[in-house]
């Protein structure tokens, strides 16, 4: 079994559009799907979910299952932990994608955020799209809050990639971290699957293929 750290994941996206021409966007909605088959998976008679977005990419995978989730008839909170201003331009596109299709998204700045962290344990699953590969420094500020505020939830969590809050290389902690019962990770297993404190805070994980050619 191959294994991919945090800059070899990096390569591996970035050649698979550069070399490859595959747009960054089809990866991430293919790997937001790939999240959303495991909602379905997990909740198939529908239910009550909860969508944390972080302001990167590991965040558009988030809007892209928030809008999978609209669009088949979950109820849905989408909550962001960033200043919309702040999104990278791929989490940007898929928030348009998303506001599009009738999700609204609530942003830290907005009054309603902090009573939808209140009401987290009503949820029957929390989707933790927070923090992705690239996550190195100690979470801090609206990602610190919403990671205490989903495991002090009591609600199943399903993480998209990476538990936030675990680094990928040492699978060691951050500061804080989610507690999931799933992860889905892409393309590759990463380190954190077999070390550190990471072994237990993935839960059960799966790898999904999204689209990375063989080669990479």
């Amino acid at each position: 079994m191959w294994i991919a750290d945090a800059d070899r994941s990096r390569e591996i996206d970035q050649l698979a559009h550069s070399e490859y021409g595959i747009p960054s966007a089809v990866l991430m909605e293919r790997a937001g799907l790939s999240v959303f088959d495991v909602v379905r998976e997990l909740l198939p008679e529908g239910g009550r979910v909860t969508v944390f977005c972080g302001r990167g990419n590991n965040g558009g995978d988030g809007l892209v299952v928030a809008r999978a989730a609209h669009e088949a008839g979950y109820d849905l909170d989408c909550l962001v932990a960033a200043p919309e201003a702040d999104l990278t331009p791929d989490a940007a596109h898929q928030l348009a994608a998303a506001r599009a299709s009738g999700v609204d998204p609530i942003f830290t700045g907005d009054a309603r955020y902090a009573r939808r962290l209140e009401l987290l344990g009503s949820k029957d699953l929390i989707v933790d799209a927070l923090l992705g590969t690239g996550a190195g420094g100690e979470v801090r500020g609206p990602i610190e809050v919403a990671i205490k505020a989903i495991n002090r939830s009591g609600v199943p969590v399903l993480s998209v990639d990476v538990p936030s809050g675990i680094h990928t290389d040492t699978g060691e902690e951050l500061g804080e971290s989610i507690w999931a019962l799933r992860t889905v990770t892409f393309g590759l297993p990463k380190p954190y699957l077999f070390q550190g404190i990471g072994i237990e805070h993935a839960g059960y994980w799966t790898v999904a293929d999204i689209g990375f050619p063989h080669d990479l």
